[in-house]
């Protein structure tokens, strides 16, 4: 489950934390993602964590990407992530070709599930 907020952040003085950010931004850079992403969840550093949900979500790592964005608590890209998913989910379901709504399906399946339980 993704959790909203971060749980691992550090408290850490203005000083280091500046100083860690640059380090982390550094290691974005040069494409270490893995300490960058270490350095900035735990320092809480949103516009960090928001570039690692960006590049997680360019790569195609889904759940890394949902995680930070959920992490970063930024809500326009939360609901932006939110929205494909849902549009994906929704082509899936109508790849037969028929174009049914979420409506039409769970109709049909509470037909169904009643059906079934009087076995029928």
């Amino acid at each position: 489950m993704i959790k909203k907020g971060n749980v691992y952040k550090k408290n850490v003085d203005p000083s280091t934390r500046a100083m860690l950010i640059r380090k982390g931004n550094q290691f974005f850079s040069e494409g270490n993602i893995k300490a960058a992403e270490k350095i900035f969840v735990s320092v809480d550093y949103k516009d960090g964590i928001l570039r690692l949900g960006d590049y997680y979500y360019d790569n195609n790592t889904i759940y890394k990407a949902a995680e930070m964005y959920f992490m970063s608590g930024n809500e326009q890209k939360i609901r932006m992530f939110s929205e494909n998913c849902a549009r994906i989910i929704s082509s899936l379901i109508n790849e037969d070709g028929t174009n049914k709504t979420i409506k039409e399906i769970k109709t049909y399946d509470k037909i169904m599930m009643t059906g079934n339980k009087n076995g029928k």
